[in-house]
């Protein structure tokens, strides 16, 4: 058991005014709101002219909003003396620049939570006004300034950066202004694993000439440490960041890579349905009802899911849409593994996979170089469909697939036999997905 040392009761520090360079000495407690009476902790009675020690003409008080304690707001009371030198008659006030800015409304912890609340708890600045018990405008401004003062005009947040992201973002629903913002994010602490991502910058539009005037307002000192650029599908991004970044690798983001993978899987699933019915997919049609499992990760489908994706795949004639499922969840492992140094690289490019295999291909062929082998039964779902360290142990030459449709129950006579989903013999019939490199480097 741990013995802890009590200290005295004392407000100051309970508030962490003592930090302000303040003292408590009285408060009044509402239901409402809490009022503390504060002085500066280190009288300032010499003057600056002469030297010697002036007499206090008296107070005149000043009020900040506080971090609110006990769920209500927290208002600062705040004496400041008035001094008078009898020597050469000057006059001053005590200096409160330690607890808050000049003619500011907010303290500076006040400030510290504000911008907290807002940045790290995602708090609307709504609730940050009514915490401090202050107006909207008040608050945000406030917020505003010390964001810029912190993180904007901190000039030491652009160090170590060599990773960065480029994306585009509606901010704005109206006519007026500019509706899209270019967001760029630095990904290094997410890439070398220590931390989360954090926003560099937001800049009004999206274009290849925003993003490169970006860039090149950056010292080269800076640019030549960049190394990687994500972004999405947007040419004019890559072509802004291959001017401006010559030796930097752009890759796409894995959103869309994974995207651009169940676009494909979509087509050829609506390629197959022109081909064989003459129409687009309608309710009755076995392949348009199971659109929305097809995008299903195999680890999360249930039994009634597994039972309509053995139906579909129990069709010949649905042979390229097993073929693009598979690849498809294939590229989901990839993503989803936590090593991403073993798993294979893929080898089919983004127009490959998007156009699949020929309507007009045979079965046979294409089931024996693409598609796995079609379980004997509807499989069950299992934990174990995606288990790369047992996949590893087996012996298997690449990464496990999760596709029911390539596992092979050894006991179809007994339903309750756990489904174990291997890679098929031939390691190259799955070695497919979207390079996600933008480029050729």
């Amino acid at each position: 058991m741990h013995h802890a040392t009590f200290a005295t009761p004392d407000l100051t520090s309970f508030c962490r005014l003592d930090e302000l360079g303040l003292t408590v000495v009285g408060q009044r407690l509402e239901s409402d709101q809490a009022v503390i009476e504060c002085r500066l902790t280190a009288p300032d009675p010499w003057c600056r002219r002469c030297g010697a020690e002036a007499t206090s003409r008296g107070t005149l008080t000043r009020r900040l909003a506080h971090e609110p304690f006990g769920h209500r707001p927290t208002t600062l009371l705040l004496r400041v003396r008035r001094y008078r030198c009898e020597h050469c008659g000057r006059t001053w006030r005590e200096d409160t620049s330690r607890a808050a800015s000049e003619r500011a409304k907010l303290s500076r912890g006040g400030l510290r939570w504000a911008l907290a609340a807002i940045v790290i708890d995602h708090l609307t600045v709504s609730r940050v006004a009514a915490g401090l018990g202050v107006s909207w405008h008040t608050a945000n401004s406030a917020v505003l300034a010390e964001g810029r003062r912190v993180l904007v005009d901190d000039p030491a947040r652009f160090d170590g950066v060599t990773t960065i992201g480029v994306d585009e973002h509606v901010w704005r629903h109206t006519r007026h202004g500019d509706t899209f913002v270019t967001v760029i994010i630095d990904l290094t602490p997410n890439r070398t694993g220590t931390g989360p991502a954090r926003l560099l910058d937001m800049v009004p539009g999206r274009s290849k000439a925003v993003f490169k005037t970006w860039l090149a307002n950056r010292p080269k000192s800076w640019r030549d440490m960049v190394d990687v650029v994500a972004m999405d599908g947007f040419t004019g991004f890559k072509t802004a960041a291959t001017e401006e970044l010559p030796d930097a690798v752009p890759v796409m983001d894995p959103f869309y890579v994974v995207r651009l993978a169940g676009d494909a899987l979509d087509q050829c699933r609506r390629r197959v349905q022109q081909h064989l019915h003459g129409h687009r997919g309608r309710a009755t049609d076995q392949l348009y009802r199971a659109r929305r499992t097809l995008h299903t990760g195999a680890d999360f489908l249930t039994d009634k899911q597994h039972a309509r994706l053995h139906a579909v795949f129990r069709t010949e004639e649905h042979v390229e849409v097993e073929a693009m499922w598979g690849i498809y969840q294939r590229m989901i492992t990839a993503y989803r593994h936590p090593d991403k140094s073993t798993v294979p690289p893929p080898r089919w490019s983004s127009s490959d996979a998007s156009a699949g295999p020929s309507p007009n291909a045979s079965a046979t062929s294409s089931r024996s170089s693409t598609a796995p082998a079609r379980p004997t039964a509807p499989p069950r779902p299992s934990t174990d469909a995606s288990n790369t360290s047992a996949a590893q142990r087996s012996g298997s030459a690449t990464s496990p697939t999760t596709s029911p449709a390539a596992c092979s129950n050894p006991a179809a006579s007994n339903p309750t036999y756990p489904l174990k989903c291997d890679e098929p013999s031939n390691s190259e019939a799955y070695d497919v997905g979207i390079r996600p490199i933008l480029s050729d480097k």
